[in-house]
């Protein structure tokens, strides 16, 4: 009797243990500066394939805070550890870890025809335009931004400007080196977004995860 109450004991706390290990310990923080591409490494997008728990702040003593995330939201992969993918998720607002089987990668050409770019795309409070533009290959963007502060601050920007991609990748300069700057790289139904903090005023960005919003 003993020795089963024991065995039970003990396979108890083993279950225990596996589970806290199967838990991130650690945080999941933006690499480098979140949005561009890591050196030598390629974007990914997934979608979460069901309504999914996330969690956030993982090295704090308190263990992770729970949220959520809906079928469908997209997530831009940072990296994997064991069975969970680390990611920033634009509905959640920030990163967090998902486990790695509740999400699905999005497909992508590398070599996308320049067909592919044009529509209308949206992300949080950035809205941009891309059409073809009168030299062969060559893409016309035209674009606007916001930032929403406390106390019904605003700020705006805008750009506008032609660029012509390299395989998936867009590298648009609006005037110069010290101008608007604007990376992206179109993966799928989506297109991943990095600026030089110079295409607006205070806080306003063109960045993010934009999914096409028309023709």
């Amino acid at each position: 009797m003993k020795s089963t109450a024991l065995s039970f004991v003990l396979v108890l706390a083993w279950s225990l243990a596996c589970g806290a290990q199967n838990k991130p310990s650690e945080a999941c923080r933006f690499p480098y500066d979140g949005w561009a591409t890591p050196p030598g490494q390629e974007l990914r997008i997934a979608e979460v394939a069901q309504g999914a728990k996330l969690l956030a702040f993982c090295e704090s003593a308190k263990g992770c805070v729970v949220s959520s995330a809906a079928p469908g939201s997209p997530v831009l992969i940072y990296r994997e550890s064991g069975d969970w993918t680390c990611g920033y998720f634009p509905t959640y607002g920030g990163p967090a870890w998902i486990r790695s089987g509740e999400l699905r990668i999005v497909p992508y050409d590398p070599q996308p025809p320049s067909k592919a770019w044009e529509g209308i795309w949206a992300g949080g409070e950035d809205r941009v335009s891309i059409h073809a533009g009168e030299d062969p290959g060559a893409l016309r963007l035209e674009g606007s931004a916001q930032w929403h502060g406390a106390g019904g601050n605003a700020h705006f920007g805008d750009m506008k400007g032609t660029a012509t991609p390299d395989g998936n990748r867009l590298h648009f300069v609006e005037n110069g080196p010290d101008s608007c700057i604007i990376d992206m790289t179109l993966l799928g139904r989506y297109i991943v977004a990095s600026d030089n903090m110079h295409c607006g005023a205070l806080n306003v960005r063109f960045q993010g995860i934009w999914k096409r919003a028309g023709r």
